[in-house]
């Protein structure tokens, strides 16, 4: 669920689709990850989503025009779990490595 309520996520396979927790319409889908999507995280003001899956890609999401705003895709590890701080300037993924990585822009770091 968003942090306000009004939203929530749910994820089929390699898509996300976003839904209003008032009505339960399907507002919109996001599609970009190559395999399953493994978790998602809404930034503090429900404007942005992140997503990180199996196939090393963590996407960051626009929830205006539901488009992909970033992108950083480590195909050797296999996300399992990310947040993000305010506004998404930094991302943190884990996954099958192990390893706790600070995501800036498109560039991991351990």
């Amino acid at each position: 669920f968003s942090n306000g309520g009004h939203l929530f996520a749910a994820v089929n396979g390699n898509t996300i689709q976003i839904y209003s927790t008032h009505t339960c319409d399907n507002i919109g889908n996001l599609r970009g990850h190559n395999q399953k999507v493994r978790s998602v995280a809404w930034t503090p003001d429900d404007a942005k989503l992140i997503s990180c899956g199996q196939d090393g890609a963590v996407y960051v999401w626009s929830l205006r025009d539901f488009k992909r705003l970033d992108e950083s895709v480590l195909k050797s590890c296999q996300y399992t779990s990310c947040d993000a701080t305010a506004e998404a300037r930094a991302i943190f993924a884990v996954g099958s490595d192990r390893k706790l990585r600070e995501i800036v822009g498109d560039t991991p770091k351990e």
